[in-house]
């Protein structure tokens, strides 16, 4: 891993995303052309945060990636399950802190950061029904329970117009994974978008260092 592909290729990026909502979103972003085109995504739907440690690890062992990332919830406080993933990462890497260099975070979850293409919005959890009001406001999807066709349906609805208006307001709640609403994901969009590719370089280096 951390190899740079010959010439005529694309830098190629496995991201693991939780879970449906995770994997479609970021889908759709890929679709946008928003990014540099000089990456290419490889997507892996975990379908829950238990997996992503054992998904992580085989993208990994395969070695066709040349870094590998992970796009997930922290849920509410104490975050345990967030926790045990970034754990389980740091203990296969052998590294302390080599999670918090891979993970793109959300707090409390996905959600959170889809809103932002549509509104000023601040959800205080994750919870599905909880947050079904303003996903309707939004959206216009009425009683979201997190079904694949009703994810696609709100994804259908982002386009390039509002991918600066999401940017915008991520880069505003740039904050650590245990604060109510935020995310880092500004730091990863900067990347994507930028098409040196020297940041996936500094990365790796740093997650084989001794």
């Amino acid at each position: 891993m951390g190899q740079r592909p010959d010439i005529c290729q694309k830098h190629r990026i496995c991201v693991i995303c939780e879970g449906y909502e995770d994997y479609e979103y970021f889908k759709r972003l890929t679709e946008l052309n928003v990014w540099s085109s000089v990456y290419r995504f490889h997507l892996i739907n975990a379908k829950s945060a238990s997996n992503i440690p054992a998904r992580f690890q085989d993208a990994y062992q395969n070695d066709k990636d040349e870094i590998i990332l992970i796009f997930c919830d922290t849920d509410k406080a104490p975050h345990k399950e967030y926790e045990n993933v970034k754990r389980k990462i740091n203990t296969y890497l052998n590294k302390r802190k080599a999670s918090d260099k891979i993970i793109i975070y959300a707090n409390p979850c996905t959600m959170q950061i889809i809103l932002l293409h549509f509104g000023e919005v601040l959800l205080k959890n994750q919870g599905k029904k909880t947050n079904s009001t303003e996903i309707e406001k939004w959206t216009g999807v009425k009683n979201y329970d997190a079904h694949e066709d009703q994810i696609i349906e709100i994804c259908k609805k982002i386009f390039q117009s509002s991918y600066q208006n999401m940017r915008n307001r991520v880069a505003e709640i740039n904050k650590p994974d245990y604060e109510s609403g935020s995310t880092n994901f500004i730091v990863f969009l900067q990347h994507f978008e930028n098409p040196e590719n020297d940041w996936i370089e500094k990365i790796n280096k740093y997650l084989q260092e001794e």
